[in-house]
């Protein structure tokens, strides 16, 4: 009789083994998937946002004198956006924009605006604050002017951003919504 209790518990130690194993690689598995599932939304989202911003400013450029307010959705983990005019003709070494050493878009954003002599001299002209993953896109709008500066930085508040589009008939003027 002694013999088959001894059997009985060695097989309930091995049940109970293969039980924490199975538990282990299901829950292994289910980790990944949802890191997975999540990181594919914040793609999805980053190309929204992209081509929500880049066909607002394509649609209104031709519209002369038309003026639009937008509210743009990025991640929020996102805290500043800045715009570069790539064919500013001002001063742009002297400019905040290059000077500010401690934005994470600062050194990208000003090489980039130094160095561009036009829209096809360079692959963005938008600039997120932290940077996006390598392997997103970058964000290119078209034509567009931005004022005396040559650029425009906004906070990203919870989200999202606001900002005011005016056709220009040949670019878009991008500024901040004054509240």
């Amino acid at each position: 009789m002694r013999l088959g209790k001894k059997g009985m518990s060695i097989g309930m130690v091995f049940m109970f083994m293969l039980a924490v194993i199975t538990f282990a690689v299901i829950m292994i598995f289910g980790y990944k998937a949802i890191t997975d599932f999540m990181g594919s939304g914040e793609k999805v989202e980053f190309y929204q946002f992209k081509t929500d911003l880049e066909s607002a400013v394509k649609k209104i450029y031709t519209e002369y004198g038309s003026v639009r307010i937008e509210t743009f959705y990025l991640s929020a983990k996102y805290e500043k956006i800045c715009f570069v005019d790539l064919e500013y003709e001002g001063d742009r070494s002297n400019e905040e924009l290059c000077i500010a050493g401690s934005e994470d878009y600062a050194p990208i954003a000003c090489d980039v605006w130094e160095t561009a002599e036009d829209y096809a001299g360079a692959e963005e002209n938008v600039f997120l604050k932290p940077l996006p993953p390598a392997d997103s896109p970058t964000i290119k709008v078209y034509q567009i002017e931005l004022g005396e500066e040559g650029y425009l930085c906004l906070d990203v508040v919870k989200g999202r951003f606001k900002l005011q589009l005016e056709g220009l008939g040949d670019r878009t003027e991008i500024s901040k919504v004054v509240s």
